[in-house]
């Protein structure tokens, strides 16, 4: 029974990851980016990273530890700051973005692949449970839900940039590669690294809301008029609540 549930775990982890590439998709109606195009799909992906933060990252994690969740907020932020700095200190190749494009496509991306470890382990830990089944498939097809609005994050930040649709699905899927890498030894040692969900969701939260805040508005300003960016930024915030109500009903 346990290698049949272990088979079944690495499939599911698996397809969760190529979910993420399925968020690329709606951009192929897009033939160019203008300017003002640009700084709307950007100031998009910014709400629905600090919409994503607030309804579904935080939320995850203060259901396991309150403390722990708010520590890796502020360790996720700081990181976010101490890694721009020193990335801004030095020559950032990526793709054939231009240094600071370069900066906040790779930031973004270091972020969501990051935040894909606790992910994995919450699909490790489900398997390891009373009906690993049950359990398995609905925290697998959660995550597979919700990898797809990241994986539209990752192109948003890259695809108007320059990064073609091919390179955004491959870096999409890529971030979520940790998922099924870290939900293999959590389905065996899960109850001994339960501390990194709560501390993983709050580090994700806290590096994604730093992110937006410092680098992806500011941007998104210089490109489009305020109002349309601060329209745009609202929208992203509904957007991926609304996507996270009607998957979780």
């Amino acid at each position: 029974m346990s290698e049949n549930v272990l088979i079944l775990l690495i499939v599911y982890a698996i397809l969760s990851d190529l979910a993420t590439g399925l968020g690329v998709f709606p951009l192929l109606l897009f033939r160019s980016i203008s300017p003002r195009l640009f700084g709307v799909l950007v100031s998009v992906a910014g709400g629905m990273m600090v919409g994503a933060s607030f309804v579904v990252i935080l939320e995850e994690g203060v259901k396991t530890s309150f403390v722990l969740t708010l520590l890796g907020l502020l360790v996720g932020a700081w990181i976010v700051y101490y890694s721009s700095i020193r990335i801004g200190e030095g020559e950032v190749k990526f793709e054939n973005l231009s240094k600071k494009d370069a900066k906040i496509a790779l930031l973004t991306f270091l972020v969501l692949f990051i935040h894909s470890f606790p992910e994995g382990i919450a699909i490790g830990m489900a398997f390891n449970g009373s009906e690993p089944i049950k359990l398995g498939t609905i925290m697998t097809l959660a995550i597979a839900i919700h990898n797809i609005p990241e994986g539209l994050m990752i192109a948003l930040t890259m695809y108007p940039r320059g990064v073609s649709i091919l390179k955004c699905f491959m870096y999409a899927v890529l971030s979520s590669l940790p998922q099924p890498i870290a939900a293999i030894p959590s389905f065996f040692i899960g109850n001994l690294i339960w501390w990194t969900i709560p501390f993983g969701f709050g580090f994700a939260a806290g590096a994604m809301i730093y992110l937006t805040i410092s680098e992806i508005l500011p941007e998104s300003f210089e490109k489009a008029d305020k109002t349309i960016v601060s329209f745009s930024f609202i929208a992203g915030i509904v957007l991926i609540t609304f996507l996270t109500k009607i998957f979780n009903n």
